[in-house]
């Protein structure tokens, strides 16, 4: 490339290519335009640089010049960019030999340690990095053919390659933390939320820090530094199968989803007047909104005792909450406008292209396990639509859905 070096707003260094990639992703998602270096000097004018060292194998030693000699050749001087130390979420490789080089070399005396990686089942408990739930030691990735991990305690495996203080920390003590002499910070974190709340304190960080993290990091770097606005779907989910309810449960750990449960009992009393509203304002905060009818298994037995409140028969108890879905969601997309629209539940598929006046369905491609993809004929809705029958499909599903949207559909 033989464009002049430019300043990156966003400088990631990773240990490996892929580790690179995964660094960049979800920053490449969010508008920015991002590059992989494999060597410096660097020519380009990305706004995000991610260089990779491809240190992971070597030893300490080996590692920590190659971190100086990169960043030798990296514009770091006046107004500097926010740096990230991409570290392997099982903490392979020369972690600490490598944060005190890039502490060394960029001129920082604070490094902030959050390794975890919630949405991969990698989290950060009392200082100890844990692999869904079990401890690492106690994982394959304590064997690890080329850089096994001795320990499962952070602060230990740093320990092993720098004499830079390290403990752990909270957010709220960062502020309080020296700026005269280094130190290295290890954080907790179980959600995505707590990433979270660790990348908008070290962004908001009075003095300049090295973040360091996986994937997880990044990607809580990438939600508050976004050029554009996030991708977002709107899913009308009738169902009340189980498998439905497990493919809403599984998006607890999901950075920006909002589910709102619409009680049966408002439907058949004609007070649902402010469920529009608050399905608008999630969309339109950058929210996946997941709308529902059913609260768990339970709620399934209660259907006669509904049917027999309101005099009616399940036929037409169905019939009058796909049609008050259908008519909310065409209410909601005059306020607001997701990227997508996901049905599930054929009559409430069917009652939701009634109502935006559908004439048929154009059939793209699948998403997903038993789930189309494709447009509708016709209508005031113009966007992409997903349909999936409510039984189909497993407890991935949705998930697999809401990455399609934001990751795939771009492309």
């Amino acid at each position: 490339m033989e464009k002049g070096i430019s300043k990156p707003s966003i400088l990631v260094v990773a240990d490996d290519f892929t580790g690179a990639n995964d660094a960049g992703v979800s920053l490449a998602q969010v508008g920015h335009t991002v590059d992989v270096a494999f060597e410096t000097p660097y020519r380009g004018d990305a706004s995000v640089w991610v260089i990779n060292s491809d240190s992971r194998a070597m030893d300490p030693k080996q590692a920590a010049m190659k971190m100086t000699s990169l960043m030798r050749h990296l514009p770091m001087a006046n107004n500097p960019p926010l740096m990230i130390k991409k570290i392997d979420s099982t903490l392979r490789g020369n972690i600490g030999a490598e944060i005190e080089a890039l502490m060394r070399a960029c001129g920082l005396t604070g490094a902030v340690v959050a390794p975890a990686f919630p949405q991969a089942g990698r989290t950060t408990v009392d200082g100890e990095c844990r692999v869904n739930g079990v401890r690492l030691t106690e994982t394959e990735f304590a064997s690890d053919p080329k850089t096994p991990v001795m320990s499962a305690r952070i602060t230990d495996i740093i320990r092993l390659q720098t004499a830079i203080t390290c403990q752990p920390v909270t957010v709220s003590q960062l502020s309080h933390l020296s700026c005269e002499q280094p130190w290295i910070g290890v954080m907790d974190a179980q959600t995505d939320n707590d990433l979270d709340r660790i990348a908008a304190a070290v962004m908001q960080a009075k003095q300049p820090l090295l973040l360091v993290g996986s994937a997880g990091i990044c990607n809580a770097v990438a939600r508050r530094s976004a050029i554009m606005p996030p991708r977002t779907v709107l899913a009308i989910i009738g169902s009340m199968s189980e498998i439905a309810q497990q493919q809403i449960a599984t998006l607890h750990s999901h950075p920006r989803t909002t589910k709102i449960y619409v009680d049966v009992e408002h439907i058949l009393a004609g007070d649902a007047s402010g469920y529009g509203v608050r399905i608008a304002q999630a969309l339109q905060k950058g929210d996946h909104c997941i709308v529902h009818t059913c609260t768990d298994s339970v709620a399934r037995h209660h259907i006669d005792t509904l049917c027999q409140r309101w005099q009616m028969s399940r036929t037409a108890l169905g019939e009058k909450i796909c049609q008050f879905l259908g008519e909310l969601t065409r209410q909601v997309l005059l306020h607001a406008t997701p990227d997508a629209l996901y049905l599930s539940g054929g009559d409430v598929a069917m009652a939701t292209a009634s109502a935006l006046g559908a004439s048929g369905f154009r059939i793209r491609r699948n998403v997903a396990q038993c789930v189309p993809y494709g447009h509708f004929l016709g209508g005031v809705w113009s966007r992409p639509v997903m349909t999936k029958a409510g039984g189909f499909g497993d407890e991935t599903t949705l998930r697999q859905v809401l990455n399609f949207i934001e990751e795939k559909m771009s492309e």
